[in-house]
């Protein structure tokens, strides 16, 4: 904190920073302008002589020591100081500054808690390049009620800070299609609840209408399911901010199942949550645009559709009496969009590396094929699937470190393998965790009401462990961000089912688990 006794400070990007009594020394009163020829400041033209030859011999202390960060902190400063550097030429420096992942410091002097505001501007030389970056700070001093509205506004942003990180490191077009997707997903959360309440203003109306109907999927497990979709994708990505508003919104409509109509103030509560997601996932398109430009999400799909019409004519030609090279050509042409399986589960690695740090694991994921490259939507229409069945496996199938190494196991690992045959389609995943007891499944299933013990009795292995896939059945008392539901897998089986598909699993105790997704071919093309 003694950085910024004097009022301001400057931050490298090397991650080091020139405290105020170092700058003291570079400002002299009859100095008057910059050391350094050509160079200037975004806002305060005297900061600028803190960038010239000066500067360079002024004492630099470590940004962690300098203002007291955590090891995350200082991570996520370091994050933010590689965007700026990138960025700083071609995006406002207000949008770059209000991403700085700290925005205030507080500290005590004796009996008094001291909160000051910093404000960020950015020094460049004569060429634009970005030299240091001068921090101002100003006494702030709020009220008890305003801390707090502090400390949610702390929360929110860094939150917020996440979810541009995320933007920034995944690829624009998968991107795109998981906001695509989300947007789908939420119009369809907000149409059922919307037909619900309406619904109930109807004369003799129930509550419970809402898990009743003719339908094979209820009103009510149908909003379940595209909000745990849209939360397992969100947390994919690194979408924190929406992964916890689509939590929230579960919560409340678990609230609303076991209290039949509900009070009208969960209610209220779950129309403000659900209106909240859509505005969370609006804003984050906004970020998307910003980042990746306002034209690639458009460039993006022009490109895409132009692949498609020239893949669809090379595939539509009789090759059989042309040129053996011109034959080729077309083949090539018809597979101009094809990539290869490791690179098109990249979100799927992202997904189990993302879920295994937020529960204190570590975890290797690994990608194996028997065949070339694929289609880019070679795994879309199982994508559901997949999502649940990760998120469970890091959650529930692999051990905490410490299990693990009292078990005499290394670091974790989940395998990924693509596998085509000439009628049909695997996908096949694997982990080394602590695997299933066939026997403790069927006990659950029947504590849970789901089997009786007689149907329990007439099950063999297989049977037992394919219990996981009913609804309602989970080993947890309670449910978390990952899972504890007793939704995930059962939503895996039928996203699986309803493309024709056939979901097993195999597990022994302590060994592992591995679930295969079986789809058919059609017309010599796979379903994927």
């Amino acid at each position: 904190m003694d950085a910024i006794s004097a009022g301001f400070f400057l931050i490298h990007l090397d991650g080091t920073v020139t405290p105020s009594a170092a700058l003291a020394e570079t400002l002299l009163p009859d100095s008057g302008r910059a050391t350094a020829p050509a160079a200037k400041a975004s806002s305060t033209p005297a900061m600028a002589s803190a960038t010239g030859a000066s500067a360079a011999r002024a004492r630099r202390i470590p940004l962690n020591l300098a203002l007291e960060l955590n090891a995350e902190q200082e991570a996520q400063f370091g994050k933010w100081l590689k965007l700026v550097g990138l960025r700083h030429r071609d995006l406002r420096w207000e949008k770059l500054s209000a991403l700085a992942p700290l925005q205030e410091l507080r500290s005590v002097k004796g009996e008094e808690e001291i909160h000051v505001r910093l404000s960020y501007r950015k020094l460049e030389d004569g060429n634009g390049d970005l030299t240091a970056i001068a921090v101002f700070a100003n006494d702030a001093a709020p009220s008890r009620a305003m801390i707090r509205q502090l400390e949610e506004e702390r929360q929110r942003h860094k939150l917020e800070i996440r979810d541009v990180l995320a933007l920034a490191a995944n690829p624009p077009e998968t991107v795109g299609s998981f906001l695509d997707d989300a947007r789908l997903r939420l119009e369809a959360a907000r149409w059922e609840w919307e037909g619900f309440l309406a619904a109930q203003k109807l004369p003799g109306a129930k509550g419970a209408g809402l898990w009743q109907g003719t339908a094979e999927e209820s009103a009510g497990q149908h909003l379940f399911r595209e909000l745990h979709m849209v939360k397992g994708n969100a947390g994919a990505f690194g979408f924190e901010s929406l992964a916890a508003g689509a939590q929230e919104s579960e919560d409340l409509l678990e609230a609303l199942k076991h209290s039949g109509a509900g009070s009208e103030r969960t209610r209220a509560k779950l129309t403000a949550s659900l209106a909240g997601l859509r505005t969370q996932l609006e804003e984050l398109v906004r970020a998307m645009k910003l980042i990746a430009g306002e034209g690639q999400d458009a460039m993006t799909r022009i490109l895409k559709w132009k692949l498609d019409r020239l893949a669809a004519a090379a595939g539509g030609m009789e090759t059989a009496k042309l040129d053996p090279a011109l034959r080729a050509l077309i083949e090539a042409t018809a597979k101009l969009a094809f990539l290869s399986p490791a690179y098109l589960v990249r979100k799927y690695r992202n997904l189990v590396e993302r879920v295994a740090h937020n529960l204190g694991k570590r975890v290797t994921f690994r990608v194996t094929s028997n065949t070339g490259d694929v289609h880019p939507e070679s795994f879309s229409r199982v994508d559901e699937a997949l999502v649940h069945i990760l998120r469970n496996m890091v959650d529930h199938g692999i051990e905490s470190p410490g299990e693990r190494e009292a078990g005499g196991k290394g670091e974790a690992e989940i395998g990924f393998e693509y596998v085509a045959e000439e009628d049909r389609v695997f996908l096949r995943i694997r982990d080394d965790g602590r695997g299933m007891d066939p026997a403790a499944i069927a006990q659950r299933g029947i504590d849970l009401g789901l089997i009786t013990r007689a149907e329990a009795d007439s099950l063999d292995d297989v049977g037992k462990l394919s219990l996981i896939f009913l609804e309602r059945f989970t080993t947890r008392d309670e449910a978390g961000m990952v899972s504890g539901r007793g939704l995930g897998l059962a939503l895996a089986h039928r996203c699986v089912s309803d493309r024709g598909g056939n979901l097993y699993v195999y597990s022994r105790p302590g060994e592992g688990t591995r679930f295969a997704i079986e789809l058919p071919h059609l017309g010599g093309k796979s379903l994927l």
